[in-house]
Protein backbone atom coordinates (compact mmCIF):
# COMPACT_ATOMS: atom_id res chain seq x y z
CA UNK A 1 0.00 0.00 0.00
CA UNK A 2 2.79 2.11 -0.90
CA UNK A 3 0.33 4.90 -2.27
CA UNK A 4 -1.92 5.16 0.80
CA UNK A 5 0.12 7.78 2.64
CA UNK A 6 -1.13 10.29 5.30
CA UNK A 7 -1.22 13.68 3.79
CA UNK A 8 -0.24 16.46 6.36
CA UNK A 9 -3.10 17.92 8.46
CA UNK A 10 -4.61 20.52 6.91
CA UNK A 11 -4.88 24.18 9.05
CA UNK A 12 -7.39 23.63 11.95
CA UNK A 13 -10.85 25.98 11.03
CA UNK A 14 -11.98 27.41 13.98
CA UNK A 15 -14.54 24.65 14.25
CA UNK A 16 -11.62 22.17 13.98
CA UNK A 17 -10.55 24.08 17.53
CA UNK A 18 -13.77 24.50 18.96
CA UNK A 19 -14.26 20.14 18.67
CA UNK A 20 -10.77 19.92 19.57
CA UNK A 21 -10.88 22.10 22.69
CA UNK A 22 -14.51 20.13 23.32
CA UNK A 23 -13.28 16.97 23.38
CA UNK A 24 -10.27 17.31 25.39
CA UNK A 25 -11.96 18.67 28.26
CA UNK A 26 -14.61 15.94 27.58
CA UNK A 27 -11.63 13.29 27.79
CA UNK A 28 -10.43 14.88 31.09
CA UNK A 29 -13.64 15.09 32.56
CA UNK A 30 -15.16 11.60 32.08
CA UNK A 31 -11.44 9.93 33.52
CA UNK A 32 -10.75 12.05 36.09
CA UNK A 33 -14.44 12.39 37.53
CA UNK A 34 -15.38 8.33 36.98
CA UNK A 35 -12.24 7.21 38.65
CA UNK A 36 -12.76 9.79 41.38
CA UNK A 37 -16.22 9.05 42.32
CA UNK A 38 -15.51 5.51 41.64
CA UNK A 39 -13.50 5.41 44.96
CA UNK A 40 -16.24 6.27 47.21
CA UNK A 41 -18.26 3.22 46.37
CA UNK A 42 -14.95 1.03 46.99
CA UNK A 43 -13.06 -0.07 49.75
CA UNK A 44 -10.42 1.87 50.70
CA UNK A 45 -7.37 -0.42 51.36
CA UNK A 46 -3.38 0.65 50.65
CA UNK A 47 -1.60 -2.15 49.52
CA UNK A 48 1.64 -2.81 50.46
CA UNK A 49 3.25 -0.23 48.09
CA UNK A 50 0.96 2.44 49.10
CA UNK A 51 1.15 1.78 52.58
CA UNK A 52 5.34 2.63 52.16
CA UNK A 53 4.22 5.60 49.73
CA UNK A 54 2.07 6.77 52.68
CA UNK A 55 4.23 6.20 55.55
CA UNK A 56 6.77 8.52 53.61
CA UNK A 57 4.34 11.08 53.07
CA UNK A 58 3.03 11.52 56.58
CA UNK A 59 6.74 12.04 58.03
CA UNK A 60 6.34 15.38 59.01
CA UNK A 61 10.34 16.16 58.40
CA UNK A 62 10.79 16.59 54.39
CA UNK A 63 14.54 16.10 54.83
CA UNK A 64 13.72 12.71 57.29
CA UNK A 65 11.50 11.61 54.69
CA UNK A 66 14.17 11.67 51.84
CA UNK A 67 16.78 10.37 54.02
CA UNK A 68 14.03 7.56 54.39
CA UNK A 69 13.60 7.14 50.89
CA UNK A 70 17.60 6.38 50.54
CA UNK A 71 17.06 3.61 53.38
CA UNK A 72 15.46 1.48 50.82
CA UNK A 73 11.68 2.13 51.83
CA UNK A 74 11.80 3.16 48.12
CA UNK A 75 13.80 2.67 44.80
CA UNK A 76 13.79 5.93 43.17
CA UNK A 77 14.73 9.26 42.90
CA UNK A 78 12.16 11.55 45.14
CA UNK A 79 10.55 13.91 42.95
CA UNK A 80 7.22 12.67 42.99
CA UNK A 81 7.44 12.48 46.65
CA UNK A 82 8.57 15.81 47.35
CA UNK A 83 5.55 17.01 45.24
CA UNK A 84 3.02 15.20 47.08
CA UNK A 85 4.25 16.22 50.16
CA UNK A 86 4.00 19.63 49.29
CA UNK A 87 0.65 18.89 48.50
CA UNK A 88 -0.45 16.28 51.42
CA UNK A 89 0.85 18.83 53.94
CA UNK A 90 -0.15 22.05 52.15
CA UNK A 91 -3.72 20.78 51.85
CA UNK A 92 -4.69 17.27 53.06
CA UNK A 93 -3.08 13.58 53.56
CA UNK A 94 -6.29 12.04 52.73
CA UNK A 95 -5.63 9.22 50.60
CA UNK A 96 -9.08 9.90 48.67
CA UNK A 97 -7.28 13.14 48.19
CA UNK A 98 -3.77 11.76 47.26
CA UNK A 99 -5.31 9.17 45.14
CA UNK A 100 -7.33 11.80 43.01
CA UNK A 101 -4.51 13.99 42.16
CA UNK A 102 -2.90 10.58 40.66
CA UNK A 103 -6.29 9.98 38.50
CA UNK A 104 -6.14 13.82 37.41
CA UNK A 105 -2.18 13.86 36.54
CA UNK A 106 -3.32 10.23 34.43
CA UNK A 107 -6.69 12.49 32.64
CA UNK A 108 -4.91 15.02 32.08
CA UNK A 109 -2.29 13.28 30.37
CA UNK A 110 -5.35 11.43 28.03
CA UNK A 111 -6.01 14.98 27.10
CA UNK A 112 -3.09 16.44 26.38
CA UNK A 113 -2.28 13.31 24.01
CA UNK A 114 -5.25 13.69 22.55
CA UNK A 115 -5.44 17.14 21.48
CA UNK A 116 -1.33 17.05 20.56
CA UNK A 117 -1.68 14.02 17.99
CA UNK A 118 -5.36 15.21 16.77
CA UNK A 119 -3.38 18.28 15.99
CA UNK A 120 -1.28 15.99 13.60
CA UNK A 121 -3.75 13.16 11.95
CA UNK A 122 -7.23 12.60 12.55
CA UNK A 123 -10.69 14.07 13.56
CA UNK A 124 -11.65 15.09 16.67
CA UNK A 125 -14.37 13.05 16.57
CA UNK A 126 -12.58 9.59 15.32
CA UNK A 127 -9.55 10.39 17.38
CA UNK A 128 -12.29 10.83 20.40
CA UNK A 129 -13.81 7.28 19.57
CA UNK A 130 -10.28 5.66 19.13
CA UNK A 131 -9.01 7.10 22.34
CA UNK A 132 -12.39 6.42 24.74
CA UNK A 133 -11.72 2.73 23.46
CA UNK A 134 -8.09 1.96 23.56
CA UNK A 135 -7.82 4.20 27.03
CA UNK A 136 -10.72 2.19 28.41
CA UNK A 137 -9.96 -1.21 27.35
CA UNK A 138 -6.46 -1.23 28.80
CA UNK A 139 -6.38 -2.60 31.73
CA UNK A 140 -3.29 -1.19 33.48
CA UNK A 141 -4.65 2.51 32.80
CA UNK A 142 -7.08 1.88 35.83
CA UNK A 143 -4.94 0.04 37.85
CA UNK A 144 -1.61 2.20 37.95
CA UNK A 145 -4.13 5.69 38.29
CA UNK A 146 -5.65 5.34 41.20
CA UNK A 147 -2.79 4.46 43.57
CA UNK A 148 -0.72 6.62 45.51
CA UNK A 149 2.34 5.77 43.88
CA UNK A 150 4.66 7.30 41.31
CA UNK A 151 3.22 6.42 37.99
CA UNK A 152 0.58 8.56 36.83
CA UNK A 153 2.95 11.89 37.59
CA UNK A 154 5.71 9.67 35.79
CA UNK A 155 3.23 9.12 32.91
CA UNK A 156 2.97 13.35 32.24
CA UNK A 157 6.47 13.81 32.66
CA UNK A 158 7.04 10.97 30.11
CA UNK A 159 4.26 12.38 27.73
CA UNK A 160 5.63 16.01 28.15
CA UNK A 161 9.10 14.28 27.21
CA UNK A 162 7.58 12.78 23.79
CA UNK A 163 6.13 15.97 22.59
CA UNK A 164 9.67 17.69 22.92
CA UNK A 165 11.34 15.04 21.37
CA UNK A 166 9.15 15.00 18.28
CA UNK A 167 9.45 18.98 18.24
CA UNK A 168 13.03 18.22 18.21
CA UNK A 169 13.16 16.02 15.03
CA UNK A 170 12.25 19.25 12.77
CA UNK A 171 14.09 21.80 14.98
CA UNK A 172 17.21 20.16 16.87
CA UNK A 173 19.13 23.52 17.41
CA UNK A 174 16.05 25.78 18.81
CA UNK A 175 17.25 26.59 22.31
CA UNK A 176 14.11 27.12 24.11
CA UNK A 177 13.18 23.12 22.69
CA UNK A 178 16.81 21.86 24.12
CA UNK A 179 15.86 23.64 27.53
CA UNK A 180 12.74 22.03 27.63
CA UNK A 181 14.44 18.69 26.99
CA UNK A 182 16.68 19.12 29.55
CA UNK A 183 14.35 20.03 31.80
CA UNK A 184 11.53 17.86 31.45
CA UNK A 185 14.03 14.66 30.36
CA UNK A 186 15.91 15.49 34.24
CA UNK A 187 12.46 15.82 35.99
CA UNK A 188 11.56 12.08 34.67
CA UNK A 189 14.97 10.61 35.74
CA UNK A 190 14.70 11.75 39.32
CA UNK A 191 10.92 10.74 39.37
CA UNK A 192 11.39 6.74 38.10
CA UNK A 193 14.66 5.23 37.66
CA UNK A 194 13.07 3.53 34.58
CA UNK A 195 12.72 7.17 33.03
CA UNK A 196 16.41 6.84 31.93
CA UNK A 197 15.42 3.50 29.42
CA UNK A 198 13.18 6.39 27.57
CA UNK A 199 15.85 8.65 27.80
CA UNK A 200 18.38 6.42 26.58
CA UNK A 201 15.75 5.15 23.77
CA UNK A 202 15.25 8.83 22.81
CA UNK A 203 19.61 9.28 22.79
CA UNK A 204 19.88 6.44 20.53
CA UNK A 205 17.22 7.41 18.14
CA UNK A 206 18.27 11.02 17.36
CA UNK A 207 21.97 9.53 17.08
CA UNK A 208 20.47 7.44 13.69
CA UNK A 209 18.63 10.67 12.73
CA UNK A 210 22.21 12.15 13.09
CA UNK A 211 24.06 9.32 10.87
CA UNK A 212 21.23 9.25 8.26
CA UNK A 213 20.80 12.81 7.86
CA UNK A 214 24.34 14.15 8.27
CA UNK A 215 22.63 17.14 9.86
CA UNK A 216 25.21 18.18 12.87
CA UNK A 217 22.37 20.32 14.57
CA UNK A 218 21.43 16.87 15.50
CA UNK A 219 24.26 16.33 17.79
CA UNK A 220 22.93 19.50 19.71
CA UNK A 221 20.34 16.74 20.89
CA UNK A 222 22.39 14.37 21.85
CA UNK A 223 24.44 16.33 24.03
CA UNK A 224 21.48 17.45 26.01
CA UNK A 225 20.74 13.79 26.02
CA UNK A 226 24.16 13.35 27.85
CA UNK A 227 23.51 16.42 30.01
CA UNK A 228 20.25 14.64 31.65
CA UNK A 229 22.64 11.89 32.62
CA UNK A 230 25.14 14.11 33.33
CA UNK A 231 23.15 15.95 36.20
CA UNK A 232 21.37 12.49 37.28
CA UNK A 233 24.90 11.69 38.03
CA UNK A 234 25.34 14.24 40.01
CA UNK A 235 22.24 14.53 41.88
CA UNK A 236 21.49 10.77 42.45
CA UNK A 237 23.71 8.18 41.75
CA UNK A 238 25.51 7.58 45.12
CA UNK A 239 21.81 7.42 46.56
CA UNK A 240 21.38 4.85 43.69
CA UNK A 241 24.00 2.87 44.89
CA UNK A 242 22.48 2.55 48.27
CA UNK A 243 19.31 2.11 46.85
CA UNK A 244 20.36 -0.31 44.50
CA UNK A 245 21.26 -2.73 47.15
CA UNK A 246 17.16 -3.53 47.71
CA UNK A 247 17.47 -5.61 45.02
CA UNK A 248 20.54 -7.87 46.41
CA UNK A 249 20.50 -11.01 46.31
CA UNK A 250 17.44 -11.69 44.82
CA UNK A 251 15.23 -9.07 42.76
CA UNK A 252 10.94 -9.11 43.67
CA UNK A 253 10.13 -9.32 39.78
CA UNK A 254 11.16 -12.60 37.72
CA UNK A 255 12.57 -13.42 34.58
CA UNK A 256 10.16 -13.12 31.76
CA UNK A 257 9.65 -16.28 30.32
CA UNK A 258 8.13 -16.66 26.73
CA UNK A 259 4.80 -16.85 27.77
CA UNK A 260 5.20 -13.63 30.25
CA UNK A 261 7.00 -11.39 27.65
CA UNK A 262 3.59 -11.16 25.49
CA UNK A 263 1.80 -11.06 28.24
CA UNK A 264 3.70 -8.31 29.48
CA UNK A 265 3.33 -6.34 26.98
CA UNK A 266 -0.21 -7.34 26.03
CA UNK A 267 -1.25 -5.12 29.26
CA UNK A 268 0.12 -2.01 27.57
CA UNK A 269 -2.51 -3.02 24.71
CA UNK A 270 -6.31 -2.96 25.40
CA UNK A 271 -7.99 -5.82 25.75
CA UNK A 272 -11.61 -7.01 26.21
CA UNK A 273 -10.85 -9.25 28.83
CA UNK A 274 -7.64 -9.32 30.93
CA UNK A 275 -8.81 -12.40 33.21
CA UNK A 276 -9.62 -14.43 30.19
CA UNK A 277 -5.88 -13.95 28.70
CA UNK A 278 -4.86 -15.09 31.84
CA UNK A 279 -6.41 -18.50 31.48
CA UNK A 280 -3.23 -21.01 29.98
CA UNK A 281 -5.69 -21.67 27.45
CA UNK A 282 -5.96 -18.10 26.18
CA UNK A 283 -1.73 -17.03 26.63
CA UNK A 284 -2.21 -17.02 22.76
CA UNK A 285 -4.22 -14.15 22.42
CA UNK A 286 -1.69 -11.60 23.93
CA UNK A 287 1.05 -13.15 21.65
CA UNK A 288 -1.35 -11.87 18.61
CA UNK A 289 -2.31 -8.64 19.65
CA UNK A 290 1.54 -8.08 20.36
CA UNK A 291 2.91 -9.16 17.35
CA UNK A 292 0.50 -7.65 14.87
CA UNK A 293 1.23 -4.25 16.40
CA UNK A 294 4.73 -4.67 15.70
CA UNK A 295 4.19 -6.11 12.34
CA UNK A 296 1.22 -2.82 11.65
CA UNK A 297 4.45 -1.09 12.62
CA UNK A 298 6.68 -2.05 10.35
CA UNK A 299 3.92 -2.34 6.78
CA UNK A 300 3.62 1.44 7.31
CA UNK A 301 7.09 2.61 7.97
CA UNK A 302 9.04 0.61 6.08
CA UNK A 303 7.50 2.02 2.78
CA UNK A 304 7.59 5.58 3.80
CA UNK A 305 11.44 5.50 5.29
CA UNK A 306 12.47 4.27 1.82
CA UNK A 307 11.38 7.87 0.65
CA UNK A 308 14.47 9.72 2.66
CA UNK A 309 15.08 11.64 5.78
CA UNK A 310 13.22 14.57 4.15
CA UNK A 311 9.67 12.82 3.83
CA UNK A 312 10.10 12.05 7.50
CA UNK A 313 11.16 15.33 8.87
CA UNK A 314 8.51 17.32 6.25
CA UNK A 315 5.33 14.94 7.61
CA UNK A 316 4.94 15.77 11.69
CA UNK A 317 2.32 12.78 11.79
CA UNK A 318 4.33 10.07 10.43
CA UNK A 319 7.77 11.54 12.37
CA UNK A 320 5.83 10.90 15.60
CA UNK A 321 4.41 7.87 14.73
CA UNK A 322 8.20 6.55 13.79
CA UNK A 323 9.06 7.76 17.12
CA UNK A 324 6.96 6.42 18.83
CA UNK A 325 7.08 2.70 17.52
CA UNK A 326 11.11 3.19 17.91
CA UNK A 327 10.73 4.33 21.44
CA UNK A 328 8.85 1.25 22.45
CA UNK A 329 10.43 -1.39 20.10
CA UNK A 330 13.53 0.14 21.83
CA UNK A 331 12.75 0.29 25.46
CA UNK A 332 11.27 -3.31 25.29
CA UNK A 333 14.64 -4.50 23.62
CA UNK A 334 16.40 -2.52 26.45
CA UNK A 335 14.41 -4.30 29.57
CA UNK A 336 14.59 -7.70 28.12
CA UNK A 337 18.65 -7.36 28.02
CA UNK A 338 18.63 -5.10 31.22
CA UNK A 339 16.75 -7.99 33.03
CA UNK A 340 19.27 -11.17 32.14
CA UNK A 341 22.31 -9.81 31.87
CA UNK A 342 22.03 -7.58 35.40
CA UNK A 343 18.70 -7.69 37.40
CA UNK A 344 14.87 -8.03 36.05
CA UNK A 345 12.98 -5.29 35.28
CA UNK A 346 10.72 -6.56 33.37
CA UNK A 347 6.86 -5.45 34.17
CA UNK A 348 4.74 -3.36 32.75
CA UNK A 349 4.09 -0.11 35.02
CA UNK A 350 7.90 0.58 34.51
CA UNK A 351 6.71 0.42 30.95
CA UNK A 352 3.54 2.23 30.96
CA UNK A 353 4.06 5.41 29.10
CA UNK A 354 4.68 3.08 26.19
CA UNK A 355 1.00 2.45 26.36
CA UNK A 356 0.67 6.25 25.35
CA UNK A 357 3.20 5.46 22.28
CA UNK A 358 1.18 2.35 21.31
CA UNK A 359 -2.69 4.59 21.61
CA UNK A 360 -1.14 6.94 18.92
CA UNK A 361 -0.27 4.03 16.58
CA UNK A 362 -3.42 2.96 16.54
CA UNK A 363 -4.92 6.02 15.42
CA UNK A 364 -2.46 6.81 13.23
CA UNK A 365 -3.22 3.40 11.61
CA UNK A 366 -6.66 3.69 11.47
CA UNK A 367 -6.21 6.62 10.01
CA UNK A 368 -4.05 5.31 7.64
CA UNK A 369 -6.36 2.63 6.63
CA UNK A 370 -9.88 4.59 6.94
CA UNK A 371 -10.48 7.77 5.42
CA UNK A 372 -12.00 10.12 7.52
CA UNK A 373 -15.62 9.94 8.24
CA UNK A 374 -18.43 12.57 7.42
CA UNK A 375 -20.53 12.24 11.04
CA UNK A 376 -24.15 12.74 10.19
CA UNK A 377 -25.98 15.34 12.84
CA UNK A 378 -28.09 11.93 13.94
CA UNK A 379 -24.62 10.33 14.80
CA UNK A 380 -22.63 13.10 16.69
CA UNK A 381 -26.76 13.43 18.71
CA UNK A 382 -25.54 9.68 20.04
CA UNK A 383 -22.28 11.34 21.58
CA UNK A 384 -23.87 12.22 24.85
CA UNK A 385 -25.36 8.69 25.34
CA UNK A 386 -21.84 7.10 24.31
CA UNK A 387 -20.02 9.42 27.24
CA UNK A 388 -22.82 9.00 29.49
CA UNK A 389 -21.71 4.73 29.18
CA UNK A 390 -18.32 5.47 29.37
CA UNK A 391 -18.54 7.03 32.22
CA UNK A 392 -20.34 4.35 33.92
CA UNK A 393 -17.99 1.28 32.19
CA UNK A 394 -15.07 3.30 33.86
CA UNK A 395 -16.39 3.69 36.80
CA UNK A 396 -17.60 0.19 36.66
CA UNK A 397 -13.92 -1.32 35.93
CA UNK A 398 -12.44 0.69 38.42
CA UNK A 399 -14.69 -0.45 40.90
CA UNK A 400 -14.05 -3.88 39.98
CA UNK A 401 -9.74 -3.14 41.24
CA UNK A 402 -8.60 -5.12 44.39
CA UNK A 403 -6.00 -3.87 45.93
CA UNK A 404 -5.47 -5.87 48.73
CA UNK A 405 -6.28 -9.53 49.29
CA UNK A 406 -8.80 -9.21 51.58
CA UNK A 407 -10.10 -12.65 52.42
CA UNK A 408 -7.53 -13.72 54.73
CA UNK A 409 -8.97 -11.02 57.52
CA UNK A 410 -12.02 -13.70 57.38
CA UNK A 411 -9.93 -16.23 59.63
CA UNK A 412 -8.03 -13.82 61.81
CA UNK A 413 -8.13 -15.75 65.08
CA UNK A 414 -9.93 -13.20 67.52
CA UNK A 415 -9.45 -13.65 71.26
CA UNK A 416 -9.67 -11.19 74.33
CA UNK A 417 -6.11 -11.38 75.11
CA UNK A 418 -5.12 -9.87 71.78
CA UNK A 419 -1.82 -12.27 70.99
CA UNK A 420 0.43 -10.84 68.54
CA UNK A 421 -0.67 -12.66 64.59
CA UNK A 422 2.87 -12.60 62.88
CA UNK A 423 2.93 -12.90 59.06
CA UNK A 424 5.29 -13.76 56.80
CA UNK A 425 5.14 -11.73 53.56
CA UNK A 426 4.91 -7.96 53.37
CA UNK A 427 1.87 -8.08 51.46
CA UNK A 428 -0.32 -9.25 54.66
CA UNK A 429 1.47 -7.57 57.07
CA UNK A 430 1.86 -3.73 56.39
CA UNK A 431 -1.79 -3.41 55.02
CA UNK A 432 -2.77 -5.05 57.81
CA UNK A 433 -0.94 -2.93 60.49
CA UNK A 434 -1.55 0.35 58.77
CA UNK A 435 -5.40 0.09 58.76
CA UNK A 436 -4.88 -1.94 62.12
CA UNK A 437 -6.71 -4.01 61.89
CA UNK A 438 -5.17 -6.74 63.74
CA UNK A 439 -2.01 -7.23 66.08
CA UNK A 440 0.42 -7.35 63.25
CA UNK A 441 3.64 -7.66 63.71
CA UNK A 442 6.69 -9.07 61.64
CA UNK A 443 9.37 -10.59 61.82
CA UNK A 444 12.86 -9.85 60.84
CA UNK A 445 15.62 -12.67 60.25
CA UNK A 446 17.80 -12.64 57.49
CA UNK A 447 18.34 -16.33 58.03
CA UNK A 448 15.05 -17.73 57.10
CA UNK A 449 14.90 -14.65 54.62
CA UNK A 450 17.92 -16.43 52.24
CA UNK A 451 16.34 -19.85 52.37
CA UNK A 452 16.74 -21.45 49.16
CA UNK A 453 12.78 -22.37 49.43
CA UNK A 454 11.79 -19.18 50.25
CA UNK A 455 10.08 -16.82 47.60
CA UNK A 456 12.75 -14.78 45.92
CA UNK A 457 11.22 -11.58 47.28
CA UNK A 458 11.30 -12.47 50.88
CA UNK A 459 14.79 -10.85 50.97
CA UNK A 460 13.44 -7.43 49.42
CA UNK A 461 10.76 -7.37 51.83
CA UNK A 462 12.89 -7.97 54.92
CA UNK A 463 15.54 -4.55 54.05
CA UNK A 464 12.17 -2.66 52.98
CA UNK A 465 10.61 -3.14 56.31
CA UNK A 466 13.64 -3.30 58.99
CA UNK A 467 14.11 0.26 57.05
CA UNK A 468 11.12 1.39 58.37
CA UNK A 469 11.53 0.04 61.69
CA UNK A 470 14.82 2.19 61.84
CA UNK A 471 13.18 5.29 60.21
CA UNK A 472 9.94 5.22 61.85
CA UNK A 473 10.41 2.93 65.01
CA UNK A 474 7.64 0.39 64.95
CA UNK A 475 7.61 -1.81 67.59
CA UNK A 476 5.89 -4.71 65.75
CA UNK A 477 8.57 -5.34 63.68
CA UNK A 478 10.89 -7.62 65.49
CA UNK A 479 14.55 -7.92 65.29
CA UNK A 480 15.63 -12.12 65.98
CA UNK A 481 17.22 -11.16 68.68
CA UNK A 482 13.57 -9.84 70.52
CA UNK A 483 11.50 -12.99 69.19
CA UNK A 484 11.83 -14.16 72.80
CA UNK A 485 9.42 -16.10 75.74
CA UNK A 486 9.57 -13.22 77.14
CA UNK A 487 8.11 -10.89 74.67
CA UNK A 488 5.98 -13.62 72.96
CA UNK A 489 4.71 -16.07 74.94
CA UNK A 490 1.47 -16.75 73.07
CA UNK A 491 1.10 -15.92 68.93
CA UNK A 492 -0.61 -17.13 66.08
CA UNK A 493 1.50 -16.99 62.90
CA UNK A 494 0.06 -16.70 58.78
CA UNK A 495 1.87 -18.97 57.48
CA UNK A 496 2.27 -19.41 53.37
CA UNK A 497 3.78 -21.92 51.60
CA UNK A 498 5.36 -19.55 49.39
CA UNK A 499 7.46 -18.58 52.40
CA UNK A 500 9.65 -20.01 54.11
CA UNK A 501 9.99 -18.48 57.91
CA UNK A 502 8.74 -19.94 60.81
CA UNK A 503 9.56 -23.25 59.56
CA UNK A 504 12.69 -22.84 60.75
CA UNK A 505 11.77 -22.41 64.24
CA UNK A 506 9.72 -25.24 64.36
CA UNK A 507 11.86 -27.48 63.27
CA UNK A 508 14.82 -26.25 65.20
CA UNK A 509 12.23 -26.84 68.44
CA UNK A 510 12.56 -23.10 69.19
CA UNK A 511 8.48 -22.92 68.50
CA UNK A 512 6.30 -25.37 69.41
CA UNK A 513 2.56 -25.52 67.30
CA UNK A 514 -0.18 -25.67 69.74
CA UNK A 515 -3.16 -26.22 66.91
CA UNK A 516 -3.10 -25.78 63.40
CA UNK A 517 -5.99 -23.58 62.18
CA UNK A 518 -7.20 -24.62 58.65
CA UNK A 519 -8.04 -21.77 55.77
CA UNK A 520 -10.01 -22.47 52.68
CA UNK A 521 -7.28 -20.34 50.88
CA UNK A 522 -4.55 -22.20 48.66
CA UNK A 523 -1.58 -22.07 50.69
CA UNK A 524 -2.77 -21.21 54.00
CA UNK A 525 -2.95 -22.04 57.27
CA UNK A 526 -2.66 -20.40 60.60
CA UNK A 527 -0.59 -21.85 63.17
CA UNK A 528 -1.18 -21.02 67.30
CA UNK A 529 1.58 -21.20 68.58
CA UNK A 530 4.33 -20.97 72.04
CA UNK A 531 8.13 -20.84 72.62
Amino acid sequence: MESVYITPHPRMTASHKMQLRLFSLLLLVVFSVSLIASLFFKESWLWMDEVLSYTLLEDPSLAHMNDAIVSNIDANPPLFFEFYWLLGHGVSLSPYFLRAISILLFASTIALLYRYTTRLVGTAVTNFVIFTVVVSLTYLNFLQSTQIRSYSFYLLLSCLYFFVLHKLIRNPAKPILLATHLLIGLTLVMTHNFGSFYVSASLTFFAILLLWSKRRTYGLVLFSHLLIFGFWFLLWFPNFQIQSQLAKPHTWIPLPTFVSFFRTLGELLPTLSSSVEQMPSMAFLPILRVCFVVALFLYIALPRLKKGFQSVVDDDAFSFYLLAGYIAISVTGVTLIISYAYMSVFISRYQWPSSLLLLFQIVYAFNYFVPAPKLSPKLIRWLPISVIGLSAFVFHQNQKIVYFPKSILSYLPANKANYPIFFESADYYLPIHNHKIANAHFLLSWQTALAKDNATNATVDHKIIESIRDKYGVQEIVPIDEFTKYRFPHFYVVDQTSRRQIEYYVATGQVKVIRTIPVPIDGHQILECSF
